[in-house]
């Protein structure tokens, strides 16, 4: 054999070897390690709010998941509404609504569900501080860490974030004992 189609033949030969090794550890790269679940998360959960009395708030942990349920008694509820922008003062028939119903329509296509809200209690804003409920200046939430006041809504009405707390999907039961609400898109604690 000429020493040319020697050199040929070598070069041939590592350069396959080559491409099979990194053609492996490749593919060995794409499998999912132990710390990696192997099926799709649950994401929706029930929580059991019987015996919720107005104006109660519980904080729960699901899947790493802080949420706060926050039933509103009467003056919150109508605080909730005012923040909005409904007119109450004087409307006899809208203030019976507000005490005996846990939802208005606002608009032809927009029924507010007010008496139960729930939101994530984590100020993405920020550091990533749960915020203390029923709290602050405007009496709906507060962080501590920023100094952040946010309203019966989640929404930022002082402090140094712009960024609202995050209100979670949700649904309750016809008799009002679960509510079911989806953690897929909350923001977890690290």
């Amino acid at each position: 054999m000429k020493p040319a189609n020697f050199l040929y033949a070598a070069t041939s030969g590592v350069l396959l070897l080559t491409v099979a090794v990194g053609v492996y550890f490749l593919f060995q790269t794409m499998s999912p390690s132990a710390d990696i679940p192997s099926g799709p998360r649950n994401t929706v959960y029930t929580l059991s709010v019987e015996g919720f009395e107005p104006g109660q708030v519980s904080t729960y942990r699901i899947d790493g998941v802080p949420v706060v349920v926050w039933r509103r008694d009467f003056e919150q509820k109508v605080q909730s509404l005012e923040l909005l922008g409904v007119e109450i003062d004087g409307n006899a028939d809208l203030l019976e609504k507000v005490r005996t119903t846990d939802q208005i329509e606002i608009e032809p296509d927009l029924v507010l569900h007010f008496e139960w809200f729930v939101v994530s209690p984590i100020n993405t804003g920020g550091y990533g501080c749960i915020v203390l409920s029923d709290a602050g200046d405007l009496g709906g939430f507060y962080d501590p860490c920023q100094d952040v006041h946010f309203d019966l809504w989640g929404r930022v009405r002082s402090g140094s974030t712009e960024a609202d707390l995050q209100i979670l999907p949700w649904n309750i039961s016809d008799d009002a004992s679960v509510i079911t609400v989806d953690v897929g898109n909350a923001p977890r604690l690290d």
